[in-house]
């Protein structure tokens, strides 16, 4: 983004709570990639897609290892192959190549749509405690930090101690949570 578009998005931002708070309305803001650093389901998700990737990654690896020794062996061997062989052996090695890119693309998928399935009910969760807090505390506009939206802000306008507190006590057995 550039300086003067972030100095309007500033500028809208500051007009927007100015007009906000001349009408009487409350400002909140969260940190959301505090939350979900430090909400428990989140980081079990986050450990598990980390583990997922680095399955994926072996296996591209061996893969890869496998690849490169066969072309290597093919390069020592290609001034002693007829043509014919040599034009063989250069098509496996590019269907092999083909395969692998293939499998990267399927895993790489998979990842996302892993992701998705982890992510997404933990994201709609935060989601709604922080409208449960918005609704609660009378807040007309809870904005997001991480964003880089906000450049300054009152620590007291900050909610997101709340919406780990809330998100925690909903978890822990017997509370009545989800």
């Amino acid at each position: 983004m550039s300086v003067s578009r972030l100095g309007m998005s500033c500028i809208l931002l500051l007009c927007c709570v100015a007009s906000l708070n001349a009408q009487g309305a409350r400002v909140g803001y969260v940190n959301s990639q505090q939350v979900l650093t430090e909400y428990g389901p989140a980081q079990e998700a986050q450990a598990e897609l980390q583990s997922a990737a680095q399955e994926a990654d072996s296996e591209l690896q061996l893969l890869g290892s496998g690849f490169q020794s066969a072309l290597a062996e093919f390069q020592q061997q290609a001034m002693s192959m007829t043509p014919e062989a040599r034009q063989n052996r250069q098509q496996e090695l590019a269907s092999s190549e083909q395969a692998i890119q293939r499998r990267q693309q399927e895993l790489e998928l998979q990842l996302a749509q892993r992701q998705q399935e982890l992510l997404q009910p933990i994201n709609d969760r935060i989601t709604a405690t922080i409208e449960e807090i918005r609704v609660e505390g009378n807040y007309a506009v809870i904005f997001d930090a991480s964003s880089g939206a906000i450049v300054a802000a009152d620590p007291a306008l900050d909610i997101t101690q709340d919406v780990l507190t809330r998100l925690q006590a909903a978890d822990t057995p017997g509370s009545g949570g989800g």
